[in-house]
């Protein structure tokens, strides 16, 4: 028999959490048990909450399947057929679940096989289709991974035809300003609160940094973002992020004497950490009542947020470290803040999705990477 028990008062670092055990016929599992820990560490109890229900129904499952031979399954041994049968046989046909919710079984347990990939607790990550509809509607288990992804992604073009493109304020500096937000979201992966940061985007330092000179050369720029932990981590600005940034430094912004550069037009902080995403709401919005906008299109922007333009900085940054024959192990989670290696994997996956490089996965796996080696060499001189 499978149950959760609710553990309270878990004392982790400077935080009490709550989490669950997950119990066979009174005894912990442990992986699923240590899967429920992580993901209380990483999220609002609302989420730990739900995927302990999820699991355990998912773990209940596995316990009362039968094989042809007589054996029971087991989860680091589970087929694509039995996974299937899971989700079309009980989750859809038996429980009557809906696609949204049978989509949430498949996040839960997908998160949990990455969670056993990347701590050793499997030594791969199992193929499955999660197929529950059409026979012939199958994505590999970590396309599902992507859904997400796919669904908000937008290129460089389209962010500044369909978003850019939008901001109309009359005056100039706000123009600007506001253009100049919704790019650091985009291209350098800033998150809404770090745009209004007191510590981000220091004038004097841009200065320093950038001065003013003629015939200035185009440049990529390293730049210390204070972000979420209170830590600092180094983004690479591109060349064209950068010549945005000179332009505003220069010109409409050139009596901003210090502070951040994203700030009102007499230099006063913006209040609150939410205008990057008001902003772009705003200009999302504008977009989708343009009369030739299609339904389907609309709701891509609808549900597209400003934190989502810096998914897709992730995205291109993984592209630029195979252009540039960089290890994408070792820059993205610098130039993200990143400290877990699944969602690096994450984005080295969708982006092999988005470019039609497969191919390159084998020789991104984390084993072969320069981050990879690092660490599996001090794991064998311990």
């Amino acid at each position: 028999m499978i149950e959760c028990k609710k553990v309270e008062g878990i004392e982790f670092g400077l935080r009490t959490l709550t989490s669950y055990v997950l119990l066979q016929d009174g005894l912990p599992l442990v992986v699923p048990t240590a899967f429920l820990f992580n993901t209380a560490k990483n999220n609002k109890f609302t989420t730990v909450d739900t995927y302990q229900n999820l699991i355990k129904q998912f773990f209940t499952g596995i316990e009362r399947s039968k094989r042809a031979d007589g054996s029971f399954s087991d989860w680091n041994s589970l087929t694509d057929n039995e996974m299937s049968g899971y989700l079309y046989g009980h989750l859809q046909q038996k429980k009557k679940l809906k696609d949204s919710s049978i989509e949430l079984h498949i996040a839960a347990i997908s998160g949990f096989y990455r969670y056993a990939y990347a701590h050793g607790f499997t030594a791969r990550i199992p193929d499955f289709s999660f197929s529950y509809q059409e026979a012939n509607d199958k994505s590999t288990y970590l396309r599902n991974i992507s859904t997400e992804m796919h669904d908000v992604y937008f290129t460089e073009k389209e962010f500044k035809d369909k978003l850019v493109s939008q901001v109309k304020e009359k005056c100039g500096f706000n123009r600007e300003r506001n253009e100049l937000i919704l790019a650091l979201g985009y291209m350098a992966g800033f998150r809404t609160f770090e745009v209004t940061q007191e510590e981000n985007m220091n004038v004097e330092n841009l200065r320093e940094k950038l001065p003013k000179v003629e015939n200035r050369l185009p440049s990529t720029l390293e730049f210390d973002v204070y972000g979420k932990g209170s830590v600092y981590r180094t983004v690479i600005f591109p060349v064209s992020l950068v010549d945005i940034i000179y332009k505003f430094l220069w010109g409409r912004a050139k009596h901003i004497k210090n502070g951040n550069l994203i700030c009102r037009k007499n230099g006063k902080r913006l209040i609150g950490e939410s205008f990057a995403t008001k902003l772009f709401r705003k200009c999302a919005d504008r977009y989708c009542i343009r009369p030739e906008v299609t339904p389907k299109e609309r709701q891509r922007w609808k549900d597209s947020t400003y934190h989502k333009g810096r998914k897709c900085f992730a995205t291109n940054a993984v592209a630029l470290c195979i252009e540039l024959g960089k290890d994408p192990w070792v820059y993205v989670p610098q130039w993200m803040g990143h400290t877990d290696k699944q969602i690096t994997f994450g984005y080295i996956y969708f982006d092999a999705l988005l470019n039609k490089r497969e191919g390159k996965l084998a020789e991104l796996s984390l084993e072969n990477t320069q981050y990879g080696k690092r660490h599996y060499a001090k794991k064998g001189n311990k």
